[in-house]
């Protein structure tokens, strides 16, 4: 074999992977949107997973579902207790001590 095989064989396979991957993503999006799951399977998944959903994020999850955004990075799951410890968006970044000042002086 010469070079222009070895060339044409490595640039098949990478368009063979491309086009595996992109055909398996549509399909597994294809086959979450039709997914027909009722509330008591999807609270039972959550429960394997560690988490415990209220009503509100059960019926965000059903409609992510739905909408087929489950595979979507910029529209993650629900996660509990964001109720009970406030805006976690900034949880673990430094705080300036005036903003922590003002916020504990107003829960007072």
């Amino acid at each position: 074999m010469n070079w222009v095989s070895w060339v044409m064989l490595a640039v098949g396979l990478i368009i063979g992977v491309v086009a595996g991957f992109a055909i398996g993503v549509w399909y597994l999006r294809r086959s979450v949107t039709k997914m027909q799951m009722d509330d008591k399977e999807i609270v039972q998944m959550a429960r394997k997973m560690g988490m415990n959903l209220s009503p509100r994020q059960l019926q965000m999850v059903k409609q992510q579902m739905k909408k087929g955004d489950m595979m979507k990075k910029n529209n993650p799951l629900p996660t509990p207790g964001i109720g009970k410890l406030g805006n976690l968006v900034n949880f673990g970044k430094k705080k300036d001590a005036k903003k922590v000042n003002q916020t504990t002086a107003k829960k007072r």
